[in-house]
């Protein structure tokens, strides 16, 4: 009877330790999602999009690309749709030297708080080797912020006017 009771509370130890580890890997999964812009990867295939608009400012020429269904969609007044994908090809002094790259997803705004979030986009510069640096992307954020009236895009009357 001893054997039997110890058994079983050896399991329930057992179950608790296992519960504890899924509650703490939903927590920390949630966590990681929070400030993590590890969901956006490099659109290898982003040139096969439209070039919407190209902005000189001296030594500085900005490259940018996005798909004809996000175009459509500004065009036509509606929120660009979830899925979209923004790139930034960023030269100085006719070098590359970075790819800004921003991304729509519907949900991902809820990972932060209303006073930081730009909709349900996420921003991640990677360098010209298409390596990501290290950053989060909320700097990104609170830029972008002040573009609410164009689905926190400041380039969004420039995909308005794309032929």
């Amino acid at each position: 009877m001893i054997a039997d009771l110890l058994k079983k509370k050896w399991l329930l130890a057992a179950l608790i330790v296992m519960l504890s580890w899924a509650v703490l890997g939903a927590i920390m999964a949630r966590a990681q999602s929070v400030n993590d812009n590890s969901l956006i990867t490099f659109p290898e295939n982003y040139t096969k999009g439209s070039h919407y608009n190209t902005i000189d400012r001296g030594n500085a020429r900005e490259e940018m690309f996005t798909s004809a269904e996000a175009i459509a969609a500004a065009k036509n007044g509606q929120p660009l749709p979830s899925g979209t994908v923004i790139v930034n090809e960023w030269y100085e002094n006719g070098r590359l030297t970075h790819y800004f790259v921003m991304e729509k997803q519907t949900g991902w705004g809820g990972a932060y708080a209303p006073d930081l979030r730009a909709g349900d986009w996420r921003f991640r510069d990677f360098g010209p080797d298409k390596i990501p640096h290290q950053d989060d992307g909320t700097g990104c954020m609170a830029c972008h912020r002040s573009q609410a009236n164009g689905d926190f895009v400041w380039t969004h009357d420039q995909m308005k006017r794309m032929n």
